[in-house]
């Protein structure tokens, strides 16, 4: 196959789209749409997001030194645009949409009640790096929709959960499950 060179950029990277959820000083709920999401670590589990530029959540995770982390499925498509073309410092996003949410079981953080899965994540580390920083939550809880039985490893069907899926400029869905990982080793 032929390649060809382009400048470095973000560019193509598909990535699960989750809302960061915080409180405002008053008491007021805070989202964003972040897509720059991963684990860095099992033992304890540790849920890494990244940001950049001037944001509301970053001042607050980094002032009340937790956040939520909450999965968007594409029925939350127009919720989750909302909180991510908005800014938190001009407006009430929550109020705006009238978006449900309820506070964490274990942590004083926002959740979403439309999430199907959400991270309770207290903040361990912040780490900057170019014009952005990483922010590194230990998760000290997952609320999970009681629909979805199975949360052990592998049996998840994302199909099922229907996530929303970011790639810049457009969002998209998962629409099948190809194989289970190891089927490289299912013929030797």
């Amino acid at each position: 196959m032929a390649k060809y060179s382009i400048a470095p950029q973000r560019g193509f990277f598909p990535q699960p789209t989750y809302l960061i959820g915080t409180y405002k000083e008053n008491g007021d709920p805070n989202f964003t749409l972040i897509t720059w999401v991963t684990f860095c670590s099992s033992k304890p589990p540790m849920f890494v997001f990244a940001s950049s530029g001037k944001k509301l959540t970053r001042e607050l995770v980094e002032k009340n030194k937790m956040f939520s982390a909450n999965l968007v499925t594409t029925e939350m498509t127009l919720l989750a645009d909302h909180f991510g073309m908005n800014s938190g410092y001009s407006t009430n996003k929550v109020v705006d949409i009238g978006a449900a949410y309820s506070m964490g079981n274990v942590l004083k953080v926002p959740v979403l009640d439309l999430s199907p899965w959400a991270y309770e994540c207290e903040l361990v580390d912040v780490i900057p790096q170019g014009n952005g920083s990483l922010y590194v939550g230990e998760v000290k809880n997952i609320q999970v929709d009681e629909k979805i039985k199975d949360v052990s490893y592998g049996n998840l069907d994302l199909t099922t959960i229907d996530p929303l899926i970011y790639a810049p400029g457009n969002y998209y869905k998962i629409s099948e499950r190809l194989e289970k990982v190891g089927v490289s080793k299912q013929s030797e």
